[in-house]
């Protein structure tokens, strides 16, 4: 234990020194003014901030319940559900993001009048519910067939099956992938700056056109999404002890 413990304390100093004598040495040929960028802005940069964490926690609530669904339909009898639910990942997993929130944005907006940040949703959640899908229907299907069929004969239907037997302990065994798959999620949404929605890559990009100063402006963005997808790593890290299956 203490091994492992010195080995990460290791890794760590090394890669701060690494960070140390890059910046340094790009000190002596780039003026970095930290005192303009971010405290002048960081009302500005907040706003960006709350933007992004807002279409972040609906599209991971909207792409979980895709996933869910489109997850068990996959793991159905009934083959027609299963076509439809392959047919719907295999389009949304071979279209760019980008794409996709364009086609929403500009093409569905140009018909049905929505918001920046609804588009952004909508493109959000069935993009990566495409990828919650394949990763819930793993978990259903690791799911021993001998508990499967212990639950059948003590008279068990479909539903309650799904309920209290499979879906549980997929979302156990998945927990690790769900968790990269929610950090994937607030990456991605740093493309909805395409439609110009105001969070925080967008505003970073403001804030560095404006004030001259483009490394201090995407090094504060990128210290804010490091912010949110840690938070969300020692989240996912607690559940999998939580709820790990001894």
């Amino acid at each position: 234990m203490k091994k492992n413990y010195l080995q990460k304390v290791i890794s760590y100093s090394l890669l701060v020194m690494i960070l140390v004598l890059f910046y340094f040495e790009m000190s002596k040929t780039y003026p970095f003014n930290w005192w303009k960028v971010p405290f002048k802005y960081m009302s500005i940069y907040l706003e960006g901030f709350y933007m992004t964490i807002k279409i972040s926690f609906f599209s991971i609530f909207f792409a979980m319940i895709i996933g869910v669904i489109f997850g068990v339909m996959k793991t159905t009898k009934y083959q027609i559900l299963k076509e439809f639910a392959n047919m719907y990942t295999t389009i949304f997993r071979n279209i760019p993001l980008l794409v996709i929130i364009l086609i929403i944005y500009y093409g569905i907006g140009s018909m049905i009048e929505i918001s920046a940040t609804v588009g952004a949703i909508i493109a959000l959640s069935l993009f990566e519910g495409a990828y919650i899908s394949e990763i819930i229907r793993g978990g259903i299907e690791s799911v021993s067939k001998g508990q499967v069929e212990a639950a059948k004969t003590i008279g068990l239907n479909t539903i309650y099956l799904y309920i209290d037997i499979l879906l549980p302990q997929a979302f156990r065994t998945t927990l690790p992938a769900l968790t990269g798959q929610f950090i994937s999620l607030v990456k991605d949404s740093s493309l909805a700056s395409v439609i110009a929605l105001q969070e925080l890559t967008m505003v970073g990009r403001q804030i560095a056109t404006s004030s001259f100063a483009s490394f201090e402006s995407y090094i504060t963005v990128a210290i804010f999404y490091f912010t949110i997808t840690a938070l969300l790593q020692l989240l996912g890290k607690y559940f999998e002890r939580r709820y790990a299956i001894v």
